[in-house]
Formats: structure tokens, C-alpha cells, sequence
């Protein structure tokens, strides 16, 4: 079972890096802007925290089950703060046997821009490879321009250039339950100062999804 002080580490740290964020900000309309933003990521992270925890003191499976869910969507809500407005966040979740694996976004779990994510990511295709790759070596992956990338890497739809996914997992030992995902419409809308946030977000999800 995870602790609930591994959670509060995580908040400690998260809230460090909130903290950090745009700090060179050399502009007072961005660092005003950064400022609010900070403040509404920590004021969604007590309340994560705290589902967190009620996950783990529920006895009943599908009391735990019904947790589970309601910190998918808060997490997903979470995510979709960083950035501009215009950013869009979802969560990208696991499904098949392994050489058959699947990731895609489940319908409600998506917060942002109105165009909903419809693309299916399987292994054995260039995308599908790339994500499931990151996913199981834990590592982030960070697109500043999308337009800059690989023919066989670009998106279809071309709703966004620039885009960040972490493993939803609680370590890099335990099983990953999928990606949490932000894209935006501009490159430089989302930037490296931004990946922490959303693999701190991640594990927070794979440690209350890790809880049976």
C-alpha cells in the first residue's frame, strides 16, 4: 500500500518546484501570471493529496474503485492549469497484452480545448513505439515544435505543436497505468520548466491507482 507520507513528500516537492517556476520571468505581467498560476496548481494539490489518502484508508474495493476515479479527473483538471489557456490535458490509459498494447484517452477524462483527443496509440506503430517506450523507461517526453519532428512522429490532426507525457506511476518499479498528457496549439507554449509538474502529477495518480 502506498504511504500517504510518500504522498506529502510528493506535495513538498511539488510544491517546491511550483515555487521555482518562472523565475527569471523578467516581464511583471508574466510573473503576476505565474504567480496565479502557482497558487491555483497548490490549491488543486491539497485536495489530490487528501483523495490520496482516502484511497488508502477505504476498506471496501469499490469505495476505492469510486476514489480512484474521481483522482483521475482531478489530476487531469490539475494538469490542464499549466500552461496557457489553451492547453489541453488527458490522460492516455493502458490497455492489451504486451506486443498489442493500447493508449488511449477515455472519454471524460480530458480537460482543455474543445477539440476532443481521439488518437489511438498502438504499439507497433512509429507513435504508438515512441510513447510506450518513454512510458516504460519512465521518462518524460517533451516536444517543443511538433512541425520540427520526424514525418512519421507528427500528429495527424495538427490541434497542436508542442506537447509533454509522464508515466502514471507510483515508482519506476511498479506498473505504469498510462501517460498524462498536456498539448498545446503553439510551440512555446509549454516549456522544460513544466515536465516536472506534470511526472510529479503522475505519480501522485500511479500511487493512488497502485492502492488494491
Amino acid at each position: 500500500m502506498i504511504s500517504v507520507i510518500g504522498a506529502g513528500s510528493l506535495a513538498v516537492v511539488f510544491t517546491i518546484v511550483l515555487s521555482a517556476r518562472d523565475v527569471r520571468t523578467a516581464e511583471q505581467a508574466a510573473h503576476q501570471a505565474a504567480a496565479e498560476q502557482r497558487r491555483a496548481l497548490q490549491e488543486m494539490l491539497v485536495p489530490l493529496v487528501h483523495t490520496l489518502g482516502e484511497v488508502a484508508a477505504r476498506p471496501s474495493a469499490r469505495e476505492r474503485e469510486r476514489l480512484q476515479q474521481r483522482m483521475k479527473s482531478a489530476v487531469v483538471g490539475a494538469a490542464r492549469i499549466i500552461g496557457p489557456e489553451n492547453t489541453r490535458a488527458c490522460l492516455l490509459e493502458i490497455a492489451g497484452p504486451p506486443g498489442g498494447r493500447v493508449l488511449s484517452c477515455p472519454t471524460g477524462l480530458w480537460f482543455g480545448r474543445q477539440e476532443a483527443p481521439r488518437a489511438v496509440f498502438c504499439e507497433g506503430e512509429p507513435r504508438g513505439d515512441r510513447l510506450l517506450r518513454h512510458m516504460d523507461q519512465r521518462r518524460p517526453l517533451f516536444v517543443p515544435d511538433m512541425e520540427l519532428e520526424p514525418p512519421e512522429q507528427r500528429t495527424r490532426s495538427r490541434t497542436y505543436r508542442t506537447c509533454i507525457a509522464a508515466a502514471v506511476a507510483p515508482s519506476a518499479n511498479h506498473e505504469a497505468f498510462g501517460l498524462l498528457t498536456l498539448d498545446s496549439p503553439e510551440a512555446g507554449d509549454l516549456t522544460e520548466e513544466d515536465i516536472k509538474i506534470v511526472e510529479i502529477l503522475g505519480q501522485l495518480l500511479g500511487a493512488a491507482l497502485a492502492i488494491k
